[in-house]
């Protein structure tokens, strides 16, 4: 019989990893010090312990290096077995001599060499504080071993591979959850199945109902049958560390299962418990679990989202059936408004700054509003936390509201510091959209209300869109235009918009695109439009351009987002439009003539929307959905006269003073034959674009390398073209 009959799988694979660190060294033999990098790389769960019993993590970097500089070198081919010194030997003798009859364990190997690895392990441990500073060999100690009692033995491998949330230094206080707490303890006294599995969106708070579970037991104000129970949480990813050698990982699950069958009052916590089955991972941790929670040998607490429940755990349901659900849902405000007060003087101790009590509804009012696609009380807390160290970080001892602007800025690349946030902001929404559009005057009105009623709160329905707004008119007349310039205007930042042309959509099988494709088709990896669309323009404005060339399919689609304000994608993401503006544009009976209304002949200084041709091209209830309807007039002389005067031009002179130093003085003459060349009823603002790009800027890109810096360039017109006259500097 072999000595090495007597080793565990994981102590097994610590020598196998010595020897060939030795070989990789050119050495002929080996000794502490390859010990000391071998354990560093096979048994990194209990040199995790250690460091955390030491107050100190893992230098993860160094770790890294030392791994990297081990495989650029080869191993050197050795005659035989590989020497084995004598002091490698001793090291071996007294490991297993502290295993006794039980076999060679990485701790048996760590405590039996300590002495002679300790300043080879300590470079790899720094204080959390200070991470560029390694701790001293002799600040770190080796805690005393229960090796010898079974007890002892089955703790210390339980904190081998996760952490005790019950133990004497924890503190995870949780508020507001009394009820989901007392539903979770009911679980645990069951005489069948008493194994609770947590089950709710991310962020709603799964893993702090079992911390706190861990701290009522701790307070002792559970039932006299759960006063003794101890928590473990047991980390799937320190399971399967070290395992590459076959039957590693099955070991270290034996060991875990025939520890906590040993301690009658102990309840393992397997967060992410999805990562446990085939169907996530190819693993056999599912299958050693089963029947040792079919028996009650063990007790277990698991927990997971929605999603992973649906996608690997319901496909395992000889362990599903081993649980019994605890549904946790996203608390409601007045839940989440006492959990941000129980938290905040946690926070005022951490910081060391003041929270003021109106800011809790100002965090848990911007979280809402910009962060729709995260939950409570996850959103809320975030919010609170980084509005705190943006404080600290600029030396202010009392939180204001600029700090949570700036954290909602940070979480959510919103820009929330504009007028807009408050009701004076939101009461100028007019002259902000005026500056840019032109000429629609009553179209600009009409938006500014509708947003205004959503914005503040007014409205009927929650969870709808922000404003749902139907644009109609002819081609050029500045509908998108205004959906980029409210876009700018609510949010305060250039992105803020996401454009999808719906004539690419004309197809049935296009709108597959939206959402995402159906398992098995073409593009279903591929992220869906809309989910792009919703991570990237929380808090302002989805642009549906050309709504009318797209699908009916589409329309049905987006009549359920206008509705509801939430949609759900391919992988099964519920997506949620509660913080966006949605505005589609058509040009629906622009080709009609004047008898639809687009023109001012509607009455003085009045056009009506084309519902006749409206009705004919969308369903009578998406028309339903929008908050408003809003037509575009055609555009007249004076409004072409003022785009280009105030838009074109301006804009022109703003990209030639910053390139070229130069800016153009247009007489009267030159600007009525750019208009008179321009203006167009049918085709609106583009075509004066177009005839001020053939007038102008292709005149002056053949000899604006002449007139660079030059300052103001006078434009004349000589009855026959444009001249440029270069003015001075």
């Amino acid at each position: 019989m072999s000595r090495y009959d007597k080793y565990s799988e994981s102590a097994l694979g610590v020598l196998v990893k010595t020897q060939d660190i030795a070989l990789r060294g050119a050495r002929g033999q080996t000794d502490s010090a390859d010990l000391a990098a071998a354990l560093l790389l096979t048994a990194l769960p209990d040199i995790v312990a250690i460091a955390r019993r030491n107050n100190a993590i893992v230098d993860d970097v160094r770790l890294k290096a030392l791994n990297e500089g081990l495989e650029a070198t080869h191993p050197v081919s050795a005659d035989g077995a590989i020497k084995i010194s004598s002091e490698f030997r001793g090291i071996l003798d007294k490991a297993e001599a502290l295993a006794g009859d039980a076999k060679v364990e990485p701790e048996h190997l760590i405590r039996a060499a300590w002495p002679a690895i300790k300043e080879d392990l300590a470079p790899y441990f720094r204080a959390e504080a200070e991470p560029a500073l390694s701790l001293p060999s002799d600040d770190i100690f080796l805690p005393e071993s229960r090796l010898y009692e079974p007890a002892g033995d089955a703790f210390r491998m339980l904190e081998r591979f996760g952490e005790e949330l019950t133990a004497e230094d924890s503190d995870y206080p949780i508020f507001g959850r009394e009820a989901e707490l007392d539903g979770l303890v009911s679980v645990l006294l069951k005489f069948w199945k008493p194994n609770p599995l947590i089950v709710g969106e991310s962020g709603v708070g799964k893993t702090a109902l079992v911390q706190g579970l861990a701290m009522r037991i701790k307070a002792g104000t559970v039932p006299e049958r759960l006063k003794k129970a101890r928590i473990f949480e047991i980390r799937v990813s320190e399971l399967l560390a070290g395992t590459s050698l076959h039957g590693a990982l099955e070991d270290n699950i034996n060991q875990i299962v025939d520890a906590a069958e040993s301690l009658p009052d102990v309840y393992l916590f397997i967060d992410e418990i999805h990562q446990v089955v085939p169907a996530f991972a190819n693993n056999p941790i599912a299958e050693v679990l089963k029947p040792a929670l079919s028996s009650g040998r063990i007790r277990c607490i698991g927990a997971t989202t929605s999603t992973d429940y649906t996608r690997y755990l319901e496909k395992d349901a000889a362990l599903l059936r081993r649980f019994q659900t605890v549904l946790v849902k996203e608390p409601d405000r007045a839940t989440v408004r006492t959990i941000l007060a129980g938290v905040a003087p946690l926070l005022e101790r951490h910081f060391g700054v003041s929270i003021p009590e109106p800011l809790l509804n100002r965090a848990l009012e911007l979280s809402r509003r910009y962060l729709p696609m995260r939950r409570y009380p996850d959103k809320a807390l975030d919010t609170l936390d980084r509005a705190c160290s943006r404080a600290v970080f600029l030396g202010e001892t009392v939180l204001n509201d600029a700090r949570l602007l700036d954290a909602v800025k940070d979480i959510a690349n919103v820009v929330a510091e504009s007028g807009l946030e408050t009701d004076s902001g939101l009461s100028g929404l007019e002259v902000i959209l005026s500056r840019d559009i032109i000429g629609q005057e009553e179209a600009v009105n009409a938006i500014s209300e509708a947003v205004r009623v959503s914005k503040m709160r007014l409205g009927l329905q929650e969870g709808r869109p922000d404003g749902a707004f139907l644009l109609t008119g002819p081609t050029g007349v500045g509908k998108t235009a205004l959906a980029i310039s409210l876009a700018r205007a609510l949010s305060g930042r250039d992105d803020a918009l996401f454009r999808i042309d719906m004539s690419e959509f004309s197809d049935a099988h296009t709108a597959a695109r939206l959402l995402g494709a159906p398992p098995g088709y073409i593009g279903y990896d591929d992220a869906p439009l809309l989910s792009r669309a919703v991570d990237s323009c929380a808090g302002g404005v989805l642009l549906l351009d050309e709504l009318e060339k797209s699908h009916p399919q589409v329309h049905r689609l987006f009549l359920q987002i206008l509705d509801a304000g939430r949609a759900t994608d391919s992988t099964g993401r519920v997506l949620s439009f509660a913080s966006i503006t949605v505005v589609a544009t058509c040009n629906v009976g622009g080709d009609s003539g004047t008898s639809i209304g687009f023109d001012q002949e509607n009455g003085p200084g009045r056009v009506g929307a084309p519902m006749a041709s409206l009705k004919r091209a969308f369903p009578l209830e998406l028309l339903n959905r929008f908050d408003a309807i809003v037509p575009f007039r055609s555009l007249d002389e004076s409004d072409a006269r003022r785009i280009l005067s105030d838009t074109i031009i301006a804009r022109s002179n703003v990209n030639l003073r910053v390139e070229y130093g130069l800016e153009l003085s247009f007489s009267e003459a030159a600007t009525d034959s750019v208009l008179q060349a321009g203006f167009s009823k049918e085709f609106g603002a583009r075509n004066l674009q177009r005839a001020y790009r053939a007038l102008v800027s292709a005149p002056l890109s053949r000899i604006i390398s002449d007139l660079a810096g030059s300052g103001t360039v006078r434009v004349e017109h000589d009855g026959t073209r444009l001249s440029f006259i270069p003015g001075e500097t």
